[in-house]
């Protein structure tokens, strides 16, 4: 189970087909909602997909959960994470922080030095 697309999509496929399996066996009610637009076919679509969302949102919470990172937020717009910075970050912004004070170091140095050519007569 090394190759990524068994890996990933045979869940994925298979946590698909129990969602629809789901929702056709619980049947159609009498009255269908009225986001369903009159069609049973959209009703079950609806449904599987609903739960077919919900599945893989407890998925990934479980999964990162259990590789030690729990989310800092849960709304309808999405499931956010804490951005861990690395060493390799943290060391590469420093890099960059010095070159920038040493570009304003020089820039300095060139702006007193035309300022003392202006001034001589």
């Amino acid at each position: 189970m090394t190759d990524p697309r068994v890996r990933y999509l045979m869940p994925l496929g298979l946590w698909l087909a129990a969602a629809v399996l789901v929702t056709l066996l619980e049947g159609t009610p009498d009255r269908l909602p009225s986001v369903a637009l009159g069609s049973t076919a959209m009703l079950h679509a609806l449904r599987a997909g609903a739960l077919f969302a919900l599945g893989v949102t407890v998925a990934t919470v479980l999964a990162r959960a259990a590789a030690g990172h729990l989310p800092t937020q849960l709304s309808t717009t999405g499931i956010g994470y804490y951005a861990e910075e690395t060493s390799k970050t943290t060391a590469t912004l420093a890099d960059l922080q010095e070159q920038i004070d040493d570009h304003q170091a020089a820039l300095d140095n060139v702006g007193h030095r035309l300022d003392a050519r202006g001034r001589v007569p």
